[in-house]
Formats: C-alpha cells, sequence, structure tokens
C-alpha cells in the first residue's frame, strides 16, 4: 500500500498528466500515469487519469481517419495517415489501436505497406502484431507478404525482437512457424516476389538457425539451391546464397550430401531446365565450400562431355549457366587444368563467333583466368592452335571499360583483376592515363555493380603492391630451401622492383584514386575497406606521395577504417583480418611522418591529434603472426609520435598516458640503433610537457633510474641518439628538481662536460645549454653544480670549447657559463 507521500506525490503526476492532455501533448501525459501507476496503481486521480487520456487518445485523428480508410480503401485517405503518422510523434496507446485496426486491412497497397512500416517503429504496435502472429500466423503471415516490401521486413523485424515477445516459447514458435512459411511460400508456382520470403529465410538461419532444428529436410534445401538459378532476380539469388552459407555452417556435411544429390539428380537426366539450375547452384557453391563443388566438378565423364551436352541443347540460357559454372570454377586449379584441356576451343569458338556480347565477354574472362597455365604432362591433352591470346583478351577488356557501354563492365573488370596479377599486365596498365581514369569514373558510379568496385580495388592492389619485406635472415632461408631442393633460387621480375612500383604508384596516385577512396568509404564492406588499406599502404611507401596523400583526405579516411576495426558496437568489427590493423597503422605513421601536422589535424578539420595516437601505439608491440619482426615499422611509428609529440602539451600527455613505460621499460634499451634513437627522439618532445618532466623529476627512484636511463643514451655512439638525449637533458635542466636529480648521478655533470667536447656543433650546443643550467640554478643546488663541474674539469672544458667550436651561439653560451663559474 502506497504511502502519503507516496499518494502525493501520484497526485501531483496525475494533475501533470492532466494539464498534459488539456495542452495536447499525450506523450508527456503517458509518461507522468506510468511513473504514478508504479507508485499508486490504485489512486483514484491516476485512474481518472488514465479515462481521459484514453478518451482524447479515442478523438485521435490518425485513428477516426484508419478506420474510415479500412472501409473505404481510398488512396487519398491512405496518404493522409501517413502524413499523421510521419508528422506526429504518436502515443504508444494510438501506434497501438491504430495497428489493431489496420490489422483488418486485406489486400495489396503501396500506401498501407509504407503506413505499416511506420507504425512498426512503435514498441506498442510490436506488440500487437506478435500477438496476431502468435494466435494466426499463418494469416498474418500471408496478410503481410502481400502487403509489400516494409510490411514483411517489419514483421520479420519483430520476429527477431525478443522484447516483443511475452515467453521464450512464444519467441522460439514464431521462428519456426514463419520459417515453415516462408519455405511453403517458395514452394508455390509462379509466386510474385519471392525474395521476400527468401529473405526470411535468410534472416532467421542467421540469427536464430538452432530454433529451427528438424525443419529443413531435402525439400526444404532444394527448394533453397533451386532459387540459386541465373534466370531469376539478383535479390532473390544473393538471398538465397546467404542461406546455403549459413545451412553449410550449421550442418556442413548433410548440406554437402544434399548438394551433392541436387546437382548429379538433374546431370544424370539431363533436361534443359535441369541443367541450367543444377549448373546455377554449382556455381554459386565454388566459393562458399570449393573442396564440394570441385570434387562435383570433376567427377569422371563430367568436364569431357559438358561442350558436347551443352551444345546439343542449343539453349542460351545453358549456354550462359554453362560458362558462369566454368567461370566459378577456375578459383580451383584442378578445375581449371580440366577446363583447360577440355573447354578451351569451344571458349575461343565464342568469342571469335561473338554472336552474343554477354557470353562472349564471359568467355574471354575465363580465357584470362586460365591465363598461360598448361595442363598437367600426364594426362593427355586436346589443345588446338590458339585463337586468343592474353593480349587479345588484355586489349579487348580495356576497350571495354574505356567504352559507354555499361552491361559489360563487371566482367572486363574482373578479367583485367586477373590479368594484373602478371607484371607486365601492371606496367602497360599503369602507364595508360586514360584506362585509369575511365576505371576510376566508372568504380565511382553510385549504380555500378559490387563486383566492378571490388574488382577495380583488385587492380589498383595489383598495380600498387611491392614485394613483401624480407628480413636478412629470410632471404638466407629461401636461398637454403632452394638448394635443398636442388632449383636455382628465382630471382624477382624486373618489373617488381622498387623503382617500378613506386613508379606505378605516382601514376595511381596522379589519376585521382585517394578521392575515390574517400567518397566511396562510407558505404563500403569489410573487404573493400581492407582492400583500401592495402592501396594506401603501398602509395604512401613513396615519400614525395604523403603530402598530396595527405591534402586528398587520407588521413582522415584511415583514421575512419580503423574505428570502423575496433568499433565493438559495429556489426562487421569482426570481419577485419589482424593485417588489417597493420595496414591502417603503418599507413598512417608514413604518411604522418613527412607532414605538418598542424596541416591536417586542427579545429577547422573537426580531427584531433588524439586520434592518430592508438592507431600508432599498436605498432610498437610484436607482431603475434609474424615469424621474424619488421623493426621498420616500429622505427617509423615512433617517427610518427614524434611529430604528433611537436603540436601541444594535450597530444604529449595522451602519448605519456598511453605509451611511457613502453617506451621507458623496452623502446629505448632496443639493440636496433634506429628504434632507439626514435624513442629518444620521442622522449626528447615529451619533457616539453609539464607531465614529461615529472617523469624525470618527481622525487620518486623510479624517476632517479629514467634519469639514469636518459643519461646513459647521451653517452651512447650513435651521434643523433646523443644529440635527442642531449636535447632532452637541456629542456629538463631548466627545472631545479631535474638538476638535483642529474647531480647525484655518479657521471651525471661528467656525461654533460663529454657532451660539451663532442664533435658534432647540435651536440655541443645541448651540452654547454645543460652545463649553463646547471651552474646557474638558485641556492643550494646551483652552488652544488658550480662545485661539481670545477671538479670534473669543467673549466678547461669550457675554454676548449670556446676555441673549437664554430657556432656563434655555443660561444656565447659558454662565455655567460664561464663568467658563472669564476665569479
Amino acid at each position: 500500500m502506497a504511502t502519503i507521500a507516496e499518494e502525493e506525490r501520484a497526485e501531483r503526476l496525475a494533475q501533470s498528466a492532466a494539464a498534459s492532455v488539456k495542452a495536447g501533448n499525450f506523450i508527456d501525459a503517458a509518461r507522468a500515469l506510468r511513473e504514478a501507476t508504479t507508485i499508486a496503481p490504485e489512486n483514484p486521480h491516476v485512474k481518472a487519469g488514465w479515462l481521459s487520456l484514453r478518451e482524447e487518445d479515442s478523438k485521435s485523428p490518425l485513428l477516426q481517419i484508419c478506420r474510415t480508410w479500412i472501409k473505404s480503401k481510398d488512396e487519398d485517405d491512405g496518404e493522409e495517415a501517413l502524413k499523421l503518422i510521419k508528422g506526429h510523434q504518436l502515443t504508444h496507446e494510438v501506434a497501438e489501436q491504430s495497428m489493431s485496426i489496420l490489422m483488418d486491412y486485406k489486400g495489396e497497397c503501396d500506401t498501407l505497406d509504407h503506413v505499416t512500416g511506420e507504425l512498426l517503429r512503435y514498441r506498442s504496435a510490436q506488440t500487437v502484431l506478435a500477438k496476431y502472429l502468435k494466435d494466426h500466423p499463418t494469416e498474418t503471415y500471408y496478410q503481410f507478404f502481400e502487403r509489400g516490401d516494409d510490411s514483411i521486413d517489419s514483421l520479420f523485424a519483430v520476429l527477431l525482437d525478443r522484447t516483443a515477445w511475452q515467453s521464450d516459447a512464444t519467441f522460439i514458435q514464431a521462428h519456426r512457424d514463419a520459417f515453415i512459411l516462408s519455405l511453403a511460400m517458395m514452394m508455390e508456382e509462379a509466386l510474385d516476389h519471392p525474395e521476400r520470403a527468401m529473405k526470411g529465410i535468410a534472416r532467421l538461419l542467421a540469427a536464430h538457425a538452432s530454433h529451427l532444428n528438424g525443419i529443413i529436410d531435402s525439400d526444404g534445401f532444394d527448394v533453397i539451391l533451386a532459387s540459386l538459378d541465373i534466370r531469376l532476380p539478383n535479390s532473390l539469388r544473393s538471398q538465397a546464397t546467404l542461406a546455403t552459407i549459413k545451412i553449410l555452417e550449421l550442418s556442413p556435411d548433410t548440406a554437402q550430401n544434399l548438394i551433392s544429390k541436387f546437382v548429379t539428380s538433374r546431370v544424370a537426366r539431363p533436361t534443359t531446365d535441369g541443367l541450367i539450375v543444377a549448373f546455377s547452384a554449382a556455381a554459386a557453391i565454388f566459393p562458399i565450400t570449393t573442396s564440394v563443388a570441385a570434387a562435383l566438378f570433376l567427377t569422371e565423364g563430367f568436364i569431357s562431355g559438358l561442350v558436347s551436352l551443352v551444345q546439343n541443347k542449343k539453349s542460351q540460357r545453358l549456354d550462359q549457366a554453362s560458362l558462369e559454372l566454368l567461370s566459378a570454377a577456375c578459383v580451383d586449379k584442378t578445375c581449371r587444368e580440366a577446363i583447360s584441356r577440355h573447354c578451351r576451343l569451344w571458349l575461343e569458338e565464342i568469342i571469335d563467333a561473338g554472336i552474343d556480347k554477354k557470353r562472349s565477354n564471359l568467355a574471354a574472362l575465363i580465357l584470362m583466368k586460365l591465363g598461360e597455365e598448361k595442363p598437367s604432362e600426364q594426362v593427355p591433352q586436346i589443345i588446338g592452335p590458339a585463337k586468343v591470346d592474353q593480349d587479345d583478351l588484355i586489349s579487348r577488356f580495356k576497350e571495354m571499360v574505356l567504352s559507354t557501354e555499361t552491361s559489360s563492365k563487371q566482367d572486363s573488370v574482373e578479367g583485367l583483376a586477373y590479368a594484373s596479377l602478371q607484371p607486365k599486365v601492371r606496367e602497360e596498365l599503369a602507364k595508360d592515363h586514360a584506362f585509369l581514369l575511365r576505371l576510376i569514373e566508372t568504380m565511382a558510379d553510385p549504380a555500378a555493380p559490387k563486383p566492378v568496385m571490388f574488382g577495380g580495388l583488385t587492380i589498383f592492389v595489383n598495380l600498387t603492391t611491392y614485394l613483401p619485406f624480407q628480413s636478412e635472415e629470410e632471404k638466407r632461408m629461401a636461398q637454403l630451401k632452394a638448394f635443398a631442393n636442388t632449383t636455382k633460387p628465382s630471382e624477382p621480375d624486373p618489373l617488381e622492383n622498387e623503382t617500378h612500383v613506386t613508379a606505378r604508384c605516382k601514376k595511381v596516385l596522379d589519376s585521382g584514386i585517394v578521392p575515390l577512396l574517400v567518397a566511396c568509404s562510407k558505404r563500403a564492406s569489410p573487404s573493400v575497406l581492407s582492400q583500401m588499406l592495402q592501396i594506401l599502404l603501398s602509395l604512401s611507401q613513396g615519400k614525395k606521395h604523403r603530402g598530396l596523400m595527405a591534402q586528398q583526405g587520407a588521413v582522415k579516411l584511415i583514421l575512419h577504417i580503423w574505428d570502423h576495426i575496433h568499433a565493438e558496437e559495429h556489426p562487421h568489427a569482426s570481419s577485419y583480418s589482424p593485417a588489417s590493423n597493420r595496414a591502417a597503422a603503418h599507413a598512417l605513421a608514413r604518411i604522418l611522418i613527412s607532414i605538418n601536422p598542424f596541416h591536417v589535424f586542427s579545429a577547422a578539420s573537426a580531427l584531433p591529434t588524439t586520434n592518430a595516437i592508438r592507431p600508432l601505439l599498436f605498432l610498437l608491440e610484436p607482431d603475434p603472426n609474424a615469424k621474424t619482426q619488421n623493426l621498420l615499422q616500429t622505427f617509423e611509428a615512433l617517427l610518427a609520435l614524434t611529430n604528433l609529440a611537436s603540436t601541444d602539451d594535450t597530444t604529449r600527455d595522451d602519448i605519456i598516458r598511453l605509451a611511457w613505460d613502453k617506451l621507458i621499460n623496452d623502446l629505448i634499451l632496443s639493440p636496433n640503433t634506429l628504434v632507439q634513437r626514435a624513442t629518444v627522439e620521442l622522449i626528447c618532445n615529451l619533457v616539453a610537457s609539464p607531465k614529461g618532466v615529472e617523469k624525470f623529476a618527481d622525487g620518486s627512484r623510479r624517476a632517479d633510474n629514467t634519469m639514469h636511463i636518459l643519461l646513459a643514451m647521451a653517452d651512447v655512439e650513435d651521434v643523433q641518439t646523443r644529440s635527442a638525449a642531449g636535447g632532452a637533458l637541456a629542456m629538463l635542466l631548466g627545472w631545479d628538481l631535474a638538476v638535483d636529480v642529474v647531480l647525484k648521478r655518479d657521471r651525471g655533470v661528467e656525461i654533460l662536460l663529454r657532451l660539451c667536447k663532442d664533435e658534432s656543433e647540435d651536440v655541443k650546443h645541448r651540452g654547454v645549454v645543460c652545463v649553463r643550467s646547471v651552474v646557474g640554478a638558485p641556492g643550494e643546488i646551483g652552488e652544488r653544480g658550480k662545485a661539481e663541474v670545477k671538479k670534473q674539469e669543467g673549466l678547461e672544458i669550457l675554454k676548449q670549447l670556446l676555441i673549437t667550436s664554430r657556432s656563434q651561439e655555443v660561444i656565447q653560451i659558454g662565455v655567460e657559463t664561464l663568467k658563472v663559474l669564476m665569479a
């Protein structure tokens, strides 16, 4: 029972709700009444408030128009209802009642379809639909299927939303009912919009396959496989492909057996229609489970009799299905050999005849995939003189890309993607500026099929890829393996050397590839974004390319992709390989080495420097997938961080917070001179921040040890490392506490004076600044500093400095320091 205070609170909420009802703010009224009900459900004022709200809801113009519409079926009434839904925020009660009213509308209507989709954004409307699906599954499914795409899509969204259902049991049963009804719908003759049912099958399999145990049998799977028919719309075939993939994942052995029976039964009793369906299914299966498809393809007698079987049927559709199958089968080496042995002449005849452009282009694509590959010498060959060589095919595909005709673009781009695996073809394509421009224009077209974008990017990946990095140890191992196999180590093609690849990268960059990548990145899949990263990584290898890349938005693009990869809530975050992480971070590091960070990171660009820190830190960690570590990546990441650390204290503090332990405990002690040098240079920039100074002079033992390491770096053989360490010390010793730490080290002042004797003017400069700070420190610290410098023969070293230095600035500081010492 509610307390007096709770009753008073509930009455105030009821009064607020009444005021909201009077003002027409029904949503606010309902919210207040719901809160009041949780406090005092039996309060008479709260109950009266609900009655008042329901009375006002019943007067809603939307409810009135919905009641009129289901009787009149008038399009104008429907448009008015749609306008009221889109233009207002409905209360849950109005949405619920509207949905209940419209459940009585039978038949197909575009406006009703849109209205249904809009209403089902509300939880109360979803609850109504869930109840109907529970009580009348068949009638409701058919009703929404007939209404349209928005309605059936919303129906499946409700099916997959657990919160719309009262219990797990009703949730699971609804899935089973909808799946059975979708399969049944697919079995109907001449069904309109079969893609609606197949999309539901694919969504249910993807989300809750475990709820469908015992439903999928050979007949059901046959329906799905038959939907892969090349004569059917792509919208249906793509959903059937997704469903097939999921079934193969869930029950691979059973699914593979059913696929084999589906294909072999139709090939054994060859009708034109049956062969088209079988070949279409087999072609779709090849990229999903190559081993199963290849075993069917290589069944004795199939490929050797394929050409005669197809030619005897005299069906253009069967010709097309056969070519699609051969194209898909080229993914397997043994299948390629069989195609080359038994089908090459037929493919060349199709190209030579040129009767049907689509089939001719597909035959050319298959020949391109076969390439110059020779069949095994142990197998008899049935190859006559070639009518079409590779150069002819490449010219053909280039002409198709350059032409304004769009239907053949996909095959031509895919063919050139295969051809560009050859170094000579890469060189030819890169030198054709008009071709590169036209290819980019084709890829940029929003109406272009997805394979055009993927194939085009594959071409650019091939044009720009450098030979993989090999350490000296890896090179020696490769030579030893070659000698062990009694084969001479093969020399790489000269067209793959760094000079040629860099030249190709320059041509690709000049053609406008980066703006294309930026423009297309927002709608790109993980596989496409991974290709983009490969291209950007290759382009960034040339130092002269980096400025233009940054100007054209490469940095922002890389960070956008990095965020995609690492966003846990992103649906495809797990689709990226570990190599994508490194490619993104390495490309970013290379670009940031060579540019002024203020030109990229600014308030105007809404891109803070801190966004780039985590990708760069990723390169500081060892690559768990590499046999030998590529320290060049670590070195370049450190250089990029050093450049970022030159900007502001916010950036420096973030780097210190995230990377300090790695720098001091690991990288500064690296046996690799370049890595050690870059680490010290980064630290030199970091100590410009007060937080950087704290790491050396906060009075702790750890800070004392850190200063010891930095002093040791000022005494190493590498002059650039000494210079960076001297610069860091020069900044640190502007702080009295840092001077005190140095004076407590046994060789602290000795090392500073050794810097003054260095052959490098830069190092001398840093050394004399350090000594000036030590002797000029105030109070007792300064007195100790003077004494220690004199003890280490500092007077003589500084006098000698004045004689040997060629820098007026060094001489001036040396004179000032001597004056302090001799005062």
